[in-house]
């Protein structure tokens, strides 16, 4: 699979798997299983508790760690605060939590590392400070965020973090990220859509099983494909083996400008993962 998409020099694969909630052996296997048929993008989390089975199924494949691209993302939830100083991640915590990520995935370095959660218990500035320093140090490529808002986006910029790598955000036929979307191309940050099959709802609507007839695809592969045409990146999750074949397989056929456009019609404010972690934010969900 050759299909990427860049920035700064760094190619990243415009279909990844997403690892969240796929534990033990099932993790193993599905992570070798991916490199064998052609992923080369996985994505993780210490949040997910999963990455030493990432690790092990990234060394199982044989496939060289310098061709897959790893993104793992920075638990910005839960830390201890420190006694008299008010709650505040401490550098030396984030700092040695990455470094368990890196042992865990039994890598010197990730192509991309994440803020998981717009949520601190230090503040933004510090908690960017201290991703770049681990680029500066060469464990991590390029550094980005997840489930950011087109405010806290504008917030990163005037910090003086003008080189996001990436936003990855929920994304699927039933939820609109317009403005959102607007907001991170103006500030050229690559968007990395996850829940991209709505975790199997697309298969169950009339217009996506009618495209998938007209295409000769599955409802998730013209999903997957609607995703592509817009320049975004997937990293749907399966356990499934069929499945995973299933999600690469859209490089063949291409989905006409008005079917593209009666997709976008399906919008309907459907969001899977619930906002319970930022709901304290002075900004929304766009």
């Amino acid at each position: 699979m050759n299909h990427t998409f860049s920035k700064n020099g760094l190619k990243i694969p415009s279909i990844g798997i997403g690892t969240w909630d796929i534990q033990g052996s099932s993790c193993i296997n599905i992570v070798q299983e991916a490199l064998e048929i052609g992923y080369r993008h996985i994505d993780c989390a210490s949040m997910y508790e999963n990455e030493k089975e990432v690790g092990k199924g990234m060394s199982n494949s044989r496939v060289d760690r310098e061709e897959i691209f790893i993104t793992t993302k920075i638990n910005t939830t839960g830390w201890t605060p420190s006694k008299g100083n008010g709650p505040y991640l401490k550098n030396q915590e984030i700092t040695r939590s990455f470094d368990k990520s890196l042992l865990d995935l039994d890598s010197d370095y990730v192509d991309l590392l994440l803020i998981h959660w717009p949520r601190f218990e230090t503040n933004l500035g510090d908690m960017l400070e201290i991703l770049y320093k681990l680029k500066d140090e060469k464990k991590v490529n390029e550094v980005g965020v997840a489930n950011f808002n087109s405010h806290l986006l504008k917030e990163c910029f005037d910090l003086g973090f003008k080189d996001i790598f990436c936003n990855q955000i929920e994304y699927h036929p039933f939820l609109s990220q317009t403005k959102l979307l607007e907001v991170m191309q103006d500030f050229e940050i690559l968007p990395v859509a996850y829940c991209p099959i709505c975790r199997g709802d697309v298969a169950r609507h009339d217009v996506l099983i009618r495209l998938s007839e007209k295409y000769l695809k599955t409802p998730a592969q013209i999903a997957l494909r609607w995703i592509y045409q817009q320049k975004i990146i997937s990293i749907p999750k399966t356990a499934n083996s069929y499945r995973l074949q299933e999600n690469i397989d859209i490089y063949d056929f291409e989905i006409e400008d008005k079917d593209m456009l009666e997709i976008y019609g399906l919008e309907r404010n459907q969001r899977l993962v619930p906002n319970l972690e930022i709901n304290e934010l002075k900004y929304p969900f766009d």
